[in-house]
């Protein structure tokens, strides 16, 4: 069984404007680590390829629109929480991403889709 994880496996969620300052990138797996400004929270950002990442720098506030995807594999996540993850048709914010995302970092997926300067 492969480790990647295909569009299938996830269920898109929102997409969203969050005020982060990115911490740290890796061009080879194209992430970077971000805080954010609201939550004071960090989350790991997948980058496509179609974004430049060398124009990101360290420290550096930018205003980030986001996709968020949940898995669809639910294995694992606890009782209270499945609601959370199984019912894509609630309304959710952003900040309860982000906070679930440190209770479950493999569970949700968090994608770049443009960059805007704050």
């Amino acid at each position: 069984m492969s480790t990647s994880l295909t569009e299938s496996d996830w269920n898109f969620r929102i997409i969203d404007k969050r005020l982060v300052i990115v911490k740290t990138k890796n061009e080879n797996i194209r992430k970077i680590a971000v805080l954010d400004i609201l939550t004071n929270l960090m989350f790991t950002v997948q980058v496509p390829a179609t974004i430049n990442m060398q124009q990101l720098t360290a420290n550096q506030q930018y205003l980030f629109n986001l996709k968020v995807y949940t898995s669809k594999n639910i294995e694992g996540i606890e009782v209270d929480f499945v609601s959370f993850f199984a019912l894509v048709d609630i309304d959710q914010t952003m900040e309860d991403f982000i906070k679930a995302y440190w209770a479950y970092p493999t569970k949700i997926r968090f994608e770049l889709v443009e960059i805007e300067e704050p």
